[in-house]
């Protein structure tokens, strides 16, 4: 196994579990997505801060605030990594509630996530631009697609509005790639699945068809093994943080299989808490971090600790996270 892949690993097996001592009741694909969060950024939790930010949004969250439902682990290990655990609840806050009146009837957590992606990429300066960007964007997807564009959109949508292209020419781009892997390549995934890798595509450098294509050939690889990568709206659209990887396909989809095989042996990484699918797809984020993009910049803007590829993982794994709850959530702070 690749060592950086091995090390990655033993560092997200040892952060879950202490997340897991820590958000008791919490699901535990939550406590795998916010491990994530350390991964990436090569830490191990620091017990300590974690419960004085964790102590801080108990104290500053309303009873029923979003922050305290299923989003809950990912907020607080956000706000331990922090500089200042405090400021950064503070300004996620004041990004979330300036969100959420633009998005009334959607998921806070996905809302959350959102939020984040503007703080991660120090963009606090202008987030009220970014949220109108978005808002016309969602808006106008709204209207081509009204029974697919929904909550589970808010994610990628940020991070597109956060892009220097205008909304027209974003979506534009989605909707050629949604027309080709749909029709012409006759991708066997829902038009909700097709929307959401189209959406994640089109924050990374390429032609329309090039990237489907490169897509598709990592799909195409898994099954040549004999494996189903998952074709669910998170699943199919972490495919697209993978093709722009410097390493060739074969090599990618061994590291990740053998990384899914591993991680099956695991405890709290088993079919109790993911199914084969949602493992394939951790592993594939897990590995695919472990190897640099081909191109030095991205169609995306650069963020302080993370590439663009980190932060649609992270947006997967909270989408995971969020369909595995039964709870509701609300959007009231």
């Amino acid at each position: 196994m690749n060592e950086l892949v091995r090390e990655r690993i033993d560092i997200l097996i040892n952060n879950k579990e202490v997340l897991a001592k820590n958000f008791k009741w919490s699901y535990g694909v939550m406590h795998i997505a916010s491990a994530l969060v350390y991964t990436s950024a090569g830490q191990n939790i620091d017990v300590e801060r974690l419960d004085e930010a964790k102590k801080y949004l108990d104290k500053h969250a309303g009873v029923f605030s979003s922050f305290k439902a299923s989003a809950m682990p990912m907020v607080v290990s956000k706000m331990a990594l922090s500089a200042d655990p405090a400021q950064y609840f503070n300004d996620l806050k004041s990004v979330f509630d300036r969100l959420s009146k633009k998005m009334i009837m959607s998921d806070g957590g996905y809302i959350i996530q959102g939020a984040i992606n503007i703080l991660d990429a120090d963009r606090l300066y202008d987030a009220d631009a970014i949220i109108e960007k978005f808002h016309d964007f969602y808006k106008k997807m709204n209207k081509l697609h009204p029974f697919i564009t929904g909550s589970e959109d808010i994610a990628f949508g940020i991070l597109l509005a956060m892009t220097d292209r205008s909304v027209d020419d974003i979506i534009n781009e989605i909707e050629t790639s949604y027309a080709y892997l749909r029709k012409t390549i006759g991708m066997k995934a829902g038009n909700n699945e097709i929307q959401g890798l189209s959406m994640v595509l089109a924050l990374m450098e390429g032609t329309s068809e090039e990237k489907c294509d490169k897509a598709i050939h990592l799909f195409n690889e898994f099954l040549a093994r004999k494996v189903k990568y998952g074709n669910e709206y998170n699943e199919l659209a972490s495919l697209g943080i993978l093709i722009d990887l410097d390493v060739d396909d074969t090599t990618l989809v061994d590291e990740i299989l053998e990384t899914e095989e591993y991680l099956s042996k695991v405890k709290g990484f088993g079919s109790w808490t993911l199914n084969k699918k949602q493992r394939l797809m951790f592993a594939a984020m897990l590995v695919g971090d472990c190897h640099e993009s081909k191109n030095s910049t991205y169609a995306a803007t650069s963020t302080v600790n993370s590439s663009v590829a980190a932060i649609i993982a992270e947006e997967v794994a909270l989408m995971v996270c969020i369909m595995a709850c039964t709870t509701t959530t609300t959007t009231c702070c």
